[in-house]
């Protein structure tokens, strides 16, 4: 089977047409989905609504399913799944739930998944179940983009960087404290990591920020206020590849499916801006593993 790809005309994602994500895909078929997600990094699968478990089938082709850590939103049966959702068991509006993922300010909301773990995830999955009627729209960044813009002076500076990352521990940043809500203490109280202020991608080689606003603490080895000062560079380029007109943002459908890349080269990040009292339900899955590799800059 060929399958269809009809790009977003932007410069991230495209859409994949010809696949059955309720049928095992074969390895042609997987193949061919992983050549797309390397040129186009975020990729739309539109269909009807999934089980649980062919949910799970489809996102393990591309890697092994790794448990999240917010445990408080897990599956109850299929554990590899996590649920994005702002209602509780009941029914009622859950604010921790509903801000995962999402923001207000989508300026302070761009992250990549797993960013505080070494490694982190490779990709994301997420299957729509229940959307508002309006906004909650997934936007993206190419964070590619965001450092070829950057001035040559300052790539030279941030070159060799490294950058603490934390889930909920971003002084600079208030809304990672909603993040935590539910989080275990053991899993609050859990390492920090480092990965590079500008990384590699391992297939495609290109160069990219993976500092992000959500969950980077802050630059090592410098002081804190160059740190805030590289950082707030480096998210202004982030927030203007993700608004500019070559961005993509993603409209949710009930039976769409996303996956997106977290290896660099992408930011993403919800929209918290659809009527709260409607209910916006999801599955996740964490695929696979990728440690973070740092650019190195030519001589």
């Amino acid at each position: 089977m060929t399958i269809e790809i009809h790009t977003t005309g932007c410069d991230v994602g495209a859409e994949i047409k010809g696949v059955d994500l309720a049928k095992p895909l074969t390895a042609e078929t997987v193949a061919q989905i992983e050549d797309a997600f390397r040129a186009h990094q975020v990729l739309l699968f539109r269909g009807p609504k999934l089980e649980p478990q062919a949910f799970v089938d489809f996102s393990v082709n591309f890697g092994a399913l790794r448990h999240h850590i917010q445990a408080a939103f897990r599956h109850p049966t299929v554990p590899e799944i996590v649920y994005n959702r702002n209602v509780d068991d009941d029914g009622n509006f859950d604010d921790a739930g509903a801000s995962r993922g999402v923001t207000k300010n989508l300026r302070e909301g761009w992250h990549s998944d797993s960013s505080y773990e070494d490694p982190p995830v490779k990709a994301t999955s997420v299957h729509a179940l229940e959307i508002p009627s309006s906004g909650g729209n997934t936007c993206f960044a190419s964070a590619y983009r965001a450092y070829e813009t950057l001035p040559a002076a300052f790539k030279e500076r941030i070159k060799d960087l490294k950058a603490e990352f934390a889930l909920g521990r971003n002084k600079r940043n208030e809304q990672t404290k909603a993040l935590t809500a539910k989080l275990p203490k053991d899993a609050k109280d859990e390492p920090t990591v480092a990965h590079p202020v500008v990384c590699r991608h391992p297939e495609t080689g290109r160069p990219a920020i993976f500092a992000n606003p959500l969950i980077t603490v802050q630059i090592l080895d410098v002081s804190e206020a160059e740190s805030d000062d590289i950082l707030e560079t480096l998210f202004d380029h982030i927030h203007a590849a993700g608004t500019s007109a070559e961005h993509w943002e993603h409209r949710w459908q009930v039976g769409d499916t996303l996956m997106w890349d977290n290896r660099g080269g992408l930011m993403h990040s919800g929209r918290k801006d659809y009527p709260l009292h409607e209910r916006r339900i999801m599955f996740r899955c964490a695929i696979g593993a990728s440690p973070i590799q740092a650019f190195a800059v030519a001589a």
